[in-house]
C-alpha cells in the first residue's frame, strides 16, 4: 500500500535524519554519554520545576511574570532564526531535483521541515515535558503541565515554521540582489558593521524601559500568559492566553501553507543562467578601474589588484578582516563618544587606526591565501614589484574611501576644527597605505607548506590560510606596528600633553596636534617604502617546495 503524503513526508525526514547522522559519525559511547547526559537534564529540570512550583503555590516566590515575558520574545525570535539556518544547511545537503522527480512539492517541504525539526527540537522534549510536569505538580494543578506543552511546543512549532517560510521566501528575491549578500561578500559584512554599531547606540541612546515594553507586549509574550493561565497565583491575562492559542491555531496551518506555496514557485522555475554568470569579467579590458588607475599604475600592477578585488567580490575575506575585526574598537569608541556627547582628538585618531588597522589585516595579512591556488603562475609571470604594487592597490582602492569618510565624517560631527579634521582624514589615507604594505611583507613570509584549506565563516565555501597561532601572531605585528606610526598623533591627542606642550612653548593646541599628525604621514610613507621593498625582496625569493 502506498502511503499518503504525510507518510512520503515522514519518510524524507527519517531518510533524512538518518543521513545526518550517519554523516557526523558519532561513536556508540558518545551517542550513549549524550543520551545520559539528557536524562540527567530531564531529572533536574523536573526537580528544580516542581521547587519553583511549590515556591509560588505557598507564596514564598513572586514569579518574574514580566521578564519571563521578555525572555518569550527574545527566545522566538532566536528559534526563527536557528530554525532558518538549519533549514537552510538541510536544503543545501538535500538531493532536490531527485526527490522532486518523485514527490509532490508539499511532500518535499513537509519532510524537510520535519527533519530540522526532529534534530533541533526533539531533542528537548523530555526536559521540557519533565520542567512542565514538575512544575505543575508543584502548583497544584495537573492542567498547567498541558498548558506549558502546548504553549512551548506550539511556539517551537510556529518559530519553525516561520523560519521555513522566510528560507524559501529569500529566493523570490532577484538573483542580483542575492549575489550581493552570497557567500559573506561586501554588502553582507558591511551590514553586520553598520547593525553592530546602531546596536550599540541603541544600548546607550535609547531607554532600555522601551524596548523592554515592546518585548512584552508583543504577541510571542501571549505564549507565558497560555502556559500559566491555570496557575491561580500568578496573575495572568487570559484573552492573551487565548490570543496566543488562536495564533497558533492560525499562524501553524497557515505558514505551512505559505511555505508550500512559496517553494512551489522557487523550485518550479529554472535558474537564469544568465544571471548566475553575470559576474564573469576580464580582468586585462576596459572598466571603472581602467578608467580611475590606469593613467598611474602598470597593467600588471592593475590586474593583480582587479583579480583581488573579483576574488573578494566572490568570497569577501578581506571584508570580513576589514570590517568584523576593528567592529569591537569601533564599539566601544562608540559607546564612548556616545556618553561623552562629543568626538575628542584623540577619539578620532582610533578611529582612523582602528579602520587603517583592519584593511591591512584584511588585505596583506594572507596574500599567500589568496594566490595559492594560481601561486607557481603568480611568481613565474609577475614580478615581485608589480605583484605588491597591485595588492596595497586593491587594499588602498577599497579599505581607504570607507576609512576616510568615516573619519571625516566623526571629524566634522566633533568639536575639532574642520582643517584639523581633514588633516586626520588624509592621514588616514596615508595609515591605510601603510599597513596594508606592513601586512603584505609580513604576509610574505609564510611558507607554501604551511597554507592549508579552511571553511569560509557562515558559507560552504574554502579558501585557503595559514593555520595556527602564527596568523594570530600576524595579525596583533600588524596592529602593533600601525600603533607605532600612529603614536606621535595619539600622543599629541591627549589632553594633558597638549596643554603641557602649550604651557611650555606657547603654541595652540591645535598646531601641535597637527604637527603631530604630520609627522605621522611622513614616518607612515617612510615604513610603507621600506615594508614594500622588504615584501619585493621576500616574492623574489620566494620558494614553493
Amino acid at each position: 500500500m502506498v502511503p499518503g503524503w504525510s507518510g512520503r513526508s515522514v519518510r524524507i525526514a527519517w531518510i533524512e535524519v538518518t543521513c545526518a547522522r550517519r554523516k557526523r559519525g558519532r561513536p556508540r559511547s558518545l551517542r550513549l554519554v549524550l543520551g545520559i547526559a539528557l536524562i540527567a537534564l530531564s531529572i533536574v529540570s523536573g526537580i528544580g520545576a516542581y521547587g519553583l512550583g511549590a515556591a509560588v503555590s505557598r507564596d514564598l516566590f513572586a514569579f518574574p511574570l514580566e521578564t519571563v515575558r521578555t525572555g518569550a520574545t527574545v527566545g522566538l525570535l532566536s528559534a526563527i532564526v536557528v530554525f532558518a539556518q538549519a533549514t537552510s544547511r538541510q536544503l543545501e545537503r538535500a538531493e532536490t531535483d531527485l526527490l522532486l522527480t518523485t514527490v509532490t512539492t508539499r511532500e518535499f517541504v513537509v519532510g524537510i521541515a520535519l527533519a530540522v525539526y526532529s534534530r533541533v527540537a526533539l531533542p528537548w522534549l523530555l526536559p521540557v515535558c519533565s520542567g512542565a510536569v514538575g512544575f505543575a505538580a508543584g502548583v497544584r494543578s495537573p492542567s498547567t503541565a498541558v498548558a506549558i506543552a502546548v504553549a512551548v511546543g506550539g511556539g517551537v512549532t510556529l518559530a519553525a515554521v516561520i523560519g521555513t517560510v522566510v528560507v524559501f521566501a529569500w529566493s523570490l528575491v532577484p538573483a542580483r540582489v542575492t549575489a550581493v549578500l552570497r557567500q559573506g561578500s561586501v554588502l553582507r559584512y558591511a551590514l553586520i558593521g553598520v547593525i553592530w554599531l546602531i546596536g550599540s547606540v541603541v544600548v546607550i541612546v535609547l531607554p532600555l524601559d522601551q524596548v523592554t515594553e515592546l518585548a512584552r507586549r508583543a504577541p510571542s509574550a501571549w505564549l507565558v500568559d497560555l502556559g500559566l493561565i491555570a496557575v491561580p497565583e500568578i496573575d495572568t491575562v487570559s484573552r492573551r492566553g487565548l490570543g496566543a492559542l488562536v495564533v497558533l491555531a492560525v499562524g501553524i496551518p497557515g505558514g505551512v501553507i505559505a511555505a508550500v506555496a512559496i517553494a512551489d514557485r522557487v523550485l518550479g522555475e529554472e535558474a537564469d543562467a544568465a544571471e548566475l554568470t553575470a559576474g564573469s569579467r576580464s580582468l586585462v579590458g576596459d572598466g571603472l578601474s581602467r578608467r580611475l588607475f590606469g593613467r598611474y599604475v602598470s597593467r600588471p600592477a592593475l590586474t593583480v589588484a582587479r583579480k583581488r578585488w573579483v576574488q573578494e567580490w566572490r568570497v569577501s575575506v578581506a571584508f570580513f578582516g576589514m570590517i568584523c575585526f576593528p567592529l569591537f574598537g569601533l564599539t566601544g569608541i562608540t559607546l564612548y563618544t556616545s556618553t561623552v556627547r562629543d568626538v575628542p582628538p584623540l577619539a578620532l585618531v582610533s578611529i582612523a587606526f582602528v579602520c587603517a588597522t583592519g584593511v591591512g589585516q584584511g588585505f596583506g595579512s594572507e596574500v599567500l591565501g589568496a594566490e595559492y591556488p594560481v601561486l607557481p603562475m603568480t611568481l613565474t609571470s609577475v614580478s615581485g614589484r608589480e605583484f605588491v604594487r597591485g595588492t596595497i592597490l586593491a587594499g588602498v582602492a577599497a579599505g581607504a574611501p570607507p576609512t576616510a569618510l568615516l573619519t571625516l565624517g566623526a571629524g566634522l560631527v566633533g568639536s575639532i576644527g574642520v582643517l584639523e579634521a581633514v588633516l586626520i582624514t588624509a592621514a588616514s589615507v596615508a595609515w591605510c597605505c601603510c599597513s596594508v604594505a606592513v601586512a603584505t611583507a609580513l604576509g610574505m613570509d609564510v611558507r607554501y607548506r604551511d597554507i592549508y584549506p579552511m571553511p569560509y565563516p557562515f558559507t560552504s565555501a574554502m579558501i585557503y590560510g595559514e593555520i595556527g597561532r602564527a596568523s594570530f601572531i600576524r595579525l596583533g605585528l600588524i596592529g602593533v606596528a600601525l600603533a607605532a606610526v600612529c603614536l606621535p598623533a595619539a600622543v599629541a591627542s591627549v589632553p594633558l600633553v597638549t596643554e603641557t606642550v602649550t604651557a611650555v612653548l606657547g603654541v595652540p593646541a591645535p598646531l601641535v596636534r597637527s604637527a603631530a599628525v604630520l609627522l605621522t604621514i611622513g614616518i607612515a610613507l617612510a615604513v610603507s617604502r621600506a615594508a614594500i621593498d622588504r615584501a619585493v625582496e621576500t616574492y623574489a625569493e620566494y620558494t614553493i617546495r
